[in-house]
C-alpha cells in the first residue's frame, strides 16, 4: 500500500460497494469495476471512514485525482447515494438510472436538448411498465418524481392495454430531481 497505508477492511469496503450498487457513484458513468477512493486524500485523512470513501471506475477516480471532478461534487455525490438508498427501492433506482441512460442517448443524438424537454423528444422520456407493478415505482409517485402517461389517442390506449402496460414519464419535478443527481447538486 502507498505510504503505509492499511487496508481498508472487508466489512467497510463491502459496505461502500453496496452503497454504490458495485458501480461507480457517478450516475452519468455507472461503469464497472470501481475502485474505492477517499474523497479526502489518505494522505491528509489518515483513516479509512464510510463518510469518506466512494466506489469510483478507475476513469473516474483518475479523473478526481487530477482535479477535473471536483471535492464538493464528490460529496455531493455520496451524500445523493445515501438520499437515493434510503428513500428508493432498488427497483425505483433502476427507473431513474434508465432516464439518465435515455437522457444520455439524447444528448448523444441533440447535444443541445436540455433534460427538462427529454420526454417530447422521440419518446426518450417514457418507460412502461405493467400496469399490476404500479406499487415497485410507489415512492417516486408519491414523491411526483413520475407519473402514468394518460393516452390521448384511443388506439394507443387500447394497445398498451392489450399488453397491460402502462407509460411512465418524468414530471417536471422529476426532470429536476435528475438535473440536480446528475450535476451533483444536493437532491
Amino acid at each position: 500500500m502507498a505510504q503505509d497505508r492499511p487496508d481498508i477492511p472487508a466489512a467497510l469496503k463491502r459496505s461502500v460497494l453496496v452503497e454504490a450498487g458495485h458501480r461507480c457513484a457517478i450516475p452519468t458513468c455507472r461503469q464497472t469495476p470501481v475502485e474505492l477512493a477517499h474523497i479526502i486524500p489518505w494522505r491528509k485523512a489518515k483513516e479509512h471512514a464510510f463518510g469518506n470513501l466512494i466506489a469510483l471506475c478507475p476513469t473516474c477516480h483518475t479523473r478526481y485525482d487530477q482535479g477535473d471532478i471536483d471535492r464538493k461534487s464528490m460529496f455531493q455525490y455520496k451524500a445523493n447515494l445515501e438520499v437515493l438508498n434510503h428513500r428508493y427501492t432498488d427497483i425505483e433506482r433502476q427507473l431513474l438510472k434508465a432516464f439518465v441512460r435515455k437522457w444520455q442517448k439524447v444528448r448523444d443524438i441533440c447535444p443541445s436538448v436540455p433534460l427538462k424537454d427529454m420526454d417530447g423528444f422521440m419518446g426518450f422520456g417514457q418507460v412502461r411498465i405493467y400496469a399490476d407493478m404500479w406499487w415497485t415505482v410507489a415512492n417516486l409517485l408519491d414523491d411526483g418524481i413520475v407519473i402514468f402517461r394518460e393516452e390521448g389517442r384511443r388506439e394507443l390506449q387500447i394497445q398498451d392495454e392489450q399488453r397491460n402496460a402502462r407509460v411512465v414519464i418524468l414530471t417536471e419535478k422529476g426532470r429536476e430531481f435528475l438535473a440536480h443527481w446528475v450535476a451533483a447538486e444536493p437532491l
